[in-house]
C-alpha cells in the first residue's frame, strides 16, 4: 500500500509539472481535454487526481510556494556575502517565478472561495517577507545597506516597491515582451528592480552597485 501511495504521489506531480508547462505556453484558458492533449496524459488520468481545473492551478501553485520555501531554506550565508551573491539570489528567485509563472497569474487573477487555500498564500507570503528581512539585514551588516532601510518611513515604501518590482515583471513580460526569450529582457527586469535599492546603498555599495554588468554577470551564471 505504500508503495502505491508513492507512485500515485509521483504520478500526480508529473501531471503538475507537465500542466504547468502546457499553461505556461499558452495560458489558462486552455480546458482539461487540451492539457490532456499536449501533455500526452490521458484526461481520466488528469480529473482522478484533479477534478477541475482550478484544482490543478492550486496544486501548481502549491508547488511554486514549496519550492520557493525550499529556495530560501537553501540560501547559505558565506563569510564574504557580496553584493554579486544578493543579486545572484534575486536571479534565481525570477528564474523560480519564470518557471511557475502560470501558478502567479492565477493567484492574482483568481476569485478565491477557499479560506485555507488563501491562508496559504498568506503565510507563503509572509515568511518569503521574513527571509528577504534576513537578506536586507544581511546586506547592512556587510555594509552594503545603510540601516536606514529599516526605519519604518522608509521600509514600508521600500518594501511594497521591492514586492511589486520583484514579481510584476512578469506582466510586463507576459504582456509586451512574450515574443523575446526571458534570457533576453531578464537583465532590464532586474536592474528595474534593484534600482530601488539606490537611496539606501553605502558608498561600497553604490560602488558595487555600478561596476556590476548585469548582462555578463547572468551570462556567467548559466555557464
Amino acid at each position: 500500500m505504500k508503495i502505491y501511495q508513492r507512485k500515485g504521489e509521483r504520478s500526480r506531480e508529473n501531471i503538475i509539472l507537465l500542466a504547468s508547462e502546457v499553461l505556461n505556453t499558452y495560458g489558462s484558458s486552455i480546458t482539461i481535454d487540451e492539457i490532456a492533449r499536449y501533455t500526452e496524459i490521458s484526461k481520466s488520468k488528469i480529473t482522478n487526481h484533479f477534478s477541475t481545473k482550478e484544482n490543478l492551478h492550486i496544486a501548481i501553485t502549491e508547488l511554486y510556494i514549496r519550492d520557493m520555501y525550499d529556495y530560501f531554506g537553501s540560501i547559505v550565508y558565506s563569510d564574504q556575502f557580496s553584493w554579486k551573491d544578493y543579486i545572484g539570489i534575486l536571479s534565481d528567485i525570477m528564474e523560480i517565478q519564470f518557471k511557475y509563472r502560470s501558478a502567479i497569474m492565477f493567484i492574482w487573477t483568481a476569485s478565491f472561495k477557499d479560506e485555507a487555500f488563501m491562508e496559504v498564500i498568506n503565510h507563503s507570503f509572509l515568511l518569503r517577507k521574513k527571509s528577504m528581512i534576513g537578506l536586507f539585514e544581511k546586506l547592512v551588516k556587510e555594509n552594503y545597506l545603510m540601516d536606514k532601510v529599516f526605519e519604518e518611513k522608509n521600509f514600508k515604501i521600500f518594501y511594497h516597491q521591492h514586492a511589486i518590482l520583484g514579481v510584476h515583471w512578469l506582466n510586463t513580460y507576459l504582456l509586451f515582451d512574450y515574443k523575446k526569450s526571458f534570457q533576453e529582457v531578464k537583465s532590464t527586469y532586474l536592474a528595474g528592480t534593484i534600482e530601488i535599492y539606490k537611496p539606501y546603498l553605502t558608498a561600497k555599495g553604490l560602488a558595487e552597485f555600478e561596476s556590476l554588468d548585469l548582462v555578463e554577470f547572468l551570462k556567467s551564471r548559466q555557464s
